[in-house]
């Protein structure tokens, strides 16, 4: 691949008390491609996703962002370098509008505090007017427009999701990290997903994906690189790793 690197892990390692998560983990993340990380229950997906978002700090090992290195930096500080990341486990507040959620996504990039806020100077005002404006263009991107005005918690669990996806977008990413973002979803559900994520591709957003859904995996990314026990088994354009014996290996198991 001749794409620029956007992100990258040298010697990435995470250890949960005996268990290592992850094992001396590479990992190199391209511009303007669709890369996707897969590998058997318990590989360590996850918890790379969680280390290099800052959810979790490494036990050892590096993550560069764009060359500069972020490893164990805040969330927040990762996300307004343009590092931002969806869960498995919806993160929404369902009790906000749909407009709202998404609104939230720009937090990291607004420049009022409290007091600017509390006594809304001018600035604020129209700082307030450019985050809803931009919100709910991320929200036609994604074709929820219409939805704006609906509480979040009460919309289908897939339109949930795409939620999620907007609102990560609304602070114009450049890598978009995705995990699991088909989990739980019907299969036409998953064809919508597949469309959007190619459409936040051609944006100029990179993705990193985790996902178990294979045809989803296999039908839009660019890269796929495979994990098992927390290192990497093996890397390469979809169809290397479909035919790669240590991929079958790794999920059928020894005959």
């Amino acid at each position: 691949m001749n794409s620029p690197l956007l992100m990258n892990t040298r010697n990435l390692s995470r250890d949960f008390g005996g268990v290592r998560a992850l094992r001396d983990l590479d990992l190199d993340v391209r511009q303007g491609l669709i890369q996707a990380v897969i590998g058997p229950n318990g590989a360590g997906k996850t918890t790379l996703f969680n280390v290099i978002s800052g959810v979790i700090v490494p036990t050892g090992g590096s993550v560069f962002f764009r060359g500069e290195e972020i490893t164990g930096l805040p969330t927040h500080k990762i996300a307004q370098k343009g590092l931002t990341r969806t869960f498995q486990n919806l993160q929404l507040f369902a009790d906000m509008t749909v407009l709202e959620n998404v609104m939230v996504g720009m937090h990291c990039m607004s420049k009022g505090g409290f007091f600017a806020s509390a006594f809304k100077a001018p600035w604020v005002i129209a700082e307030e007017r450019r985050v809803r404006d931009e919100s709910m263009e991320w929200l036609r991107f994604v074709g929820m427009e219409d939805h704006s005005a609906t509480v979040a918690g009460s919309l289908p669990f897939g339109s949930q999701r795409i939620l999620e996806m907007a609102r990560g977008l609304a602070s114009n990413p450049e890598l978009l990290m995705l995990d699991e973002p088909a989990a739980g979803l019907n299969s036409r559900e998953t064809g919508d997903l597949a469309r959007l994520i190619i459409r936040i591709k051609e944006s100029g957003v990179s993705v990193l994906l985790v996902e178990h859904d294979m045809e989803l995996v296999m039908s839009i990314s660019d890269h796929v690189t495979v994990i098992d026990q927390g290192h990497k088994i093996a890397e390469g354009d979809p169809e290397t790793v479909r035919s790669d014996e240590k991929v079958l290996k790794a999920y059928l198991g020894e005959e």
